[in-house]
């Protein structure tokens, strides 16, 4: 199967492209008198991905990701781009997507590597659960892509199935890094929800906070998880419940879903998901030691003191982030009457 990266498709005409139907480049299409759509990939809610012959480098075959207009309308999608042009553009490691610059172009678009393979959310789709030794490989070699990351005080922030291809050629590359960030880069604010995807965010990202690397750490614990076991961590129809769940409680244990998993490979996956990240592998390169030689890691009893999350502790949680945005306006305006009454009184 022929694959890229995933998003959508624009609907406005280019100045250089023809249509075979509204908002899709037509085989045949030539971007920018340089690239040579040969194919759709793949349609999404943000971009179209497309296949393409690159005739400024012998007809090198590429992936190009084209955002929707309405995207490129909006601030925080159109950032998204940018960021993923920005970050990608810098990086250089074999298990992480190559960027291809390019200048000038007549709009926003980014230009990748073509990879042929299946992400790893098909292949569990397919299989559902990994033999233990498989899956512990697997997330051994993401270690090293993220210790590469981590290294450059680069955050991916979005580590999930859908973000892993495994290539034909037995290679792994990790994507998208739309709301990746570095580590000291300025603090962006967003209303209601944490950029990323819930079913493997971070409690502290759920949380609001900028997290740092054992914040993908977590994540992948949960990717993990799921290989193991063939269930998403907190799973729920309901976005919330699974946001409150993970900052109220523990995962179920992994043993319990599959009594053939070791106590090992129990217990590293249940360090990678502790709340506190002061508690989980400080650095993907120590989570890789513990993955190459799962006998090696001391069984501590965290699968004995695991506390499951309750309706009490998440509506505990709802009814303080329900006082706090009550109180919040209420207390501006008392701050707002306290200094208009110090002026005043000047």
């Amino acid at each position: 199967m022929k694959l890229g990266l995933q998003s959508i498709v624009p609907d406005a005409i280019p100045a250089n492209g023809q249509f075979s139907r509204a908002g899709e480049f037509a085989p045949g299409s030539l971007l920018d008198d340089r690239f040579a759509i040969t194919e759709m990939i793949c349609n999404g809610g943000m971009a179209a991905i497309y296949k393409a012959n690159d005739l400024h480098n012998d007809g090198r075959v590429v992936a190009i990701k084209i955002p929707h207009r309405n995207a490129e309308a909006d601030p925080a999608l159109f950032s998204r781009f940018q960021t993923e042009e920005k970050i990608g553009g810098e990086l250089d490691h074999p298990s992480i997507l190559k960027f291809y610059p390019v200048k000038p172009k007549s709009r926003m678009y980014l230009v990748m590597e073509f990879l042929e393979g299946r992400t790893l959310f098909q292949l569990l789709r397919e299989r559902r659960v990994l033999p233990e030794g498989e899956a512990l490989a697997l997330a051994s070699r993401l270690c090293e892509p993220l210790q590469y990351l981590h290294d450059r005080g680069i955050l991916h922030r979005d580590l999930k199935p859908e973000n892993i291809m495994l290539c034909q050629d037995g290679t792994m590359r990790l994507m998208d890094f739309g709301i990746a960030r570095l580590a000291h880069a300025r603090r962006m604010t967003f209303i209601g929800f944490a950029p990323g995807t819930p079913h493997y965010m971070a409690p502290e990202r759920v949380n609001g906070r900028r997290g740092d690397a054992r914040t993908d750490l977590y994540s992948l614990g949960a990717i993990l998880y799921e290989m193991l076991t063939g269930v998403i961590p907190f799973n729920n129809e309901d976005i919330t419940a699974i946001m409150n769940a993970r900052v109220t409680g523990d995962p179920e244990s992994l043993r319990r879903l599959n009594p053939n998993i070791s106590p090992h490979a129990e217990e590293i996956v249940l360090q990678a998901m502790e709340r506190d990240p002061d508690k989980r592998y400080p650095t993907a390169a120590a989570l890789k030691a513990a993955l190459d030689e799962p006998v090696k890691v001391e069984l501590t009893g965290r699968c004995d003191r695991l506390e499951p999350s309750t309706p009490f502790k998440r509506g505990l949680r709802k009814a303080r982030t329900i006082a706090l945005w009550g109180l919040l306006p209420v207390a501006i305006q008392v701050l707002l009457f306290f200094l208009l009454w110090h002026y005043l009184k000047k």
